[in-house]
């Protein structure tokens, strides 16, 4: 039994425990573990609960740190724009950083840049969107907007699904009222659908305007979040590709808004938003288990 000492980071009511395993063989332990550490510490009943556990690690391509993402079953993602904004906030809280400095985190989905507004938020440079089937990736097709899309029929409703790539795979359908669907239902199917080889995370978007979007999310690995910011990303990018909305929308989740910008169709998206340290701890952890 080793005691671990964590932290717990917020935004927009995504929440991650967040471990310094540098210099440690922690990372080993829980990838050797199968799942079950990670899902243990992060059980809200019987750990500490979180939709994520994060590892802050040294980086081995140059960056300031590395980012390993483990969802909440234990398994692990390549990206999550909520996760980065508060490691991001975590990495500046542990250092002597001004808010004017910016860092640069290495991911599974290639080094990220984040840097600090005078207003709080957290700014992410969150990369190109993809939207080539394979890069997601999907068994979907190109459809005459470039973008990977098809009809799926859940419980004898057709849906309209378009699938983009944030470094991570993402399902989006438009729907009238996010009330008015079977949310939990048909999130579980798209995230284990067929045309997910890897699963994918999954949005139902309600247009308020072409400069506001509002979002209910699924996400892989974890089921309803509050928040998801890739998601808010990859939506951002879909709909804008569709005209159905500007380069840049305040995207409403549960948990709260994001900013979300794409200047230029070829280049990054920007992501803006809060990261908020919720507490501090420890957690006696058995590495054999």
């Amino acid at each position: 039994m080793k005691s671990i000492n964590f932290a717990k980071y917020q935004g927009i009511g995504n929440d991650f425990i967040i471990i310094d395993s540098r210099g440690t063989d922690l990372h080993q332990s829980l990838i050797a573990s199968k799942k079950k550490i990670v899902s243990n510490i992060c059980d809200r009943h019987f750990g500490v609960g979180a939709d994520g556990l994060i590892l802050l690690m040294d980086s081995n391509n140059g960056a300031d740190a590395r980012m390993e993402i483990f969802n909440s079953d234990g398994t692990i993602a390549e990206m999550c724009g909520n996760g980065i904004r508060c490691l991001a906030n975590y990495i500046k809280d542990q250092s002597d950083k001004e808010v004017s400095d910016n860092c640069i985190i290495q991911t599974l989905a290639g080094n990220i840049m984040a840097s600090f507004s005078i207003s709080g938020n957290v700014i992410i440079d969150m990369g190109t969107p993809k939207f080539t089937p394979l890069e997601i990736p999907t068994n979907l097709k190109l459809d005459s907007n470039n973008i990977a899309s098809g009809d799926v029929v859940l419980d004898g409703t057709t849906l309209k699904v378009y699938a983009a790539s944030m470094g991570n795979p993402h399902a989006i359908t438009y729907v009238d009222t996010i009330e008015s669907i079977p949310f939990e239902a048909w999130g579980k199917q798209l995230e284990n659908h067929s045309l997910f080889p890897n699963k994918t995370n999954v949005h139902f978007v309600e247009i308020i305007n072409r400069a506001k979007l509002r979002i209910k999310v699924w996400e892989r690995g974890c089921g309803a979040t509050l928040a998801c910011g890739t998601g808010a990303c990859a939506v951002l990018a879909v709909t804008y590709r569709l005209n159905l909305c500007n380069k840049e929308a305040l995207i409403q989740l549960p948990g709260g808004s994001l900013d979300i910008n794409w200047p230029s169709h070829d280049g990054p998206i920007l992501m803006s938003g809060p990261a908020k340290f919720v507490y501090s701890g420890n957690i006696d952890i058995d590495l054999h288990s």
